[in-house]
């Protein structure tokens, strides 16, 4: 297989073929590479640059669409969970009472112990109330009551048990029994407070 051979260039090789050269050649070919390169600066260079800004506008305008895809995706799920969500909040609500329905609360709280076999023997407003915290407090307010109440040890199990599942939220709290001497007596009395809570009527 021959061999190629690089000839070797000195700078004195290329001195003499300057010197060969005509002007005039010399002159054109320096004036095409000089306008070659002010084409390149002024030209080709901004266009270049520019291309790359674009490039990146448009990389940056693919990912927000993408983002705004996925988000997109997700509306319907959101949706759902938005409206299982004011489901929720709207059953926790109606378990308050209105403030128009204070008026029914004694009512109220007479027929579940008839319901139990539980008699009512007094009843007055409480004196210690269950503070609310906030900000709960500026939304709903205690509505105490306290009881003298008579019945067995079943009866007024029944009785507690039957308000704390009422639709609506009561709480039974501060109960004391009476325990009487006599073990004959079916029937206990004991003295109990309770709490329902209402939504603050609202100022227009």
């Amino acid at each position: 297989m021959a061999k190629i051979t690089i000839p070797k260039i000195s700078l004195e090789d290329i001195k003499m073929w300057i010197r060969s050269v005509d002007r005039k050649t010399l002159i054109q070919n320096a004036t095409i590479a000089g306008a070659f390169l002010i084409f390149v600066l002024i030209f080709f260079f901004p266009i270049l640059m520019e291309n790359k800004r674009l490039s990146r506008e448009v990389g940056g305008l693919r990912s927000k669409v993408s983002q705004a895809k996925t988000k997109i995706a997700k509306i319907p799920e959101m949706t759902k969970q938005k409206k299982l969500f004011g489901e929720r909040t709207k059953k926790i609500r109606e378990q308050f009472f209105t403030a128009n329905e204070a008026d029914k609360l004694i009512e109220v709280i007479s027929t579940i112990a008839t319901e139990a076999g539980v008699k009512i023997d007094a009843t007055r407003p409480a004196t210690k109330l269950i503070e609310i915290p906030a900000p709960f407090s500026k939304t709903y307010m205690p509505f105490s009551y306290e009881f003298t109440v008579e019945g067995s040890y079943h009866n007024l199990g029944s009785f507690i048990n039957n308000l704390e599942r009422y639709a609506k939220n009561f709480a039974v709290h501060d109960m004391e029994i009476t325990v009487s001497g006599d073990k004959t007596l079916k029937s206990q009395q004991s003295t109990l407070q309770i709490t329902a809570f209402m939504k603050r009527p609202q100022t227009p």
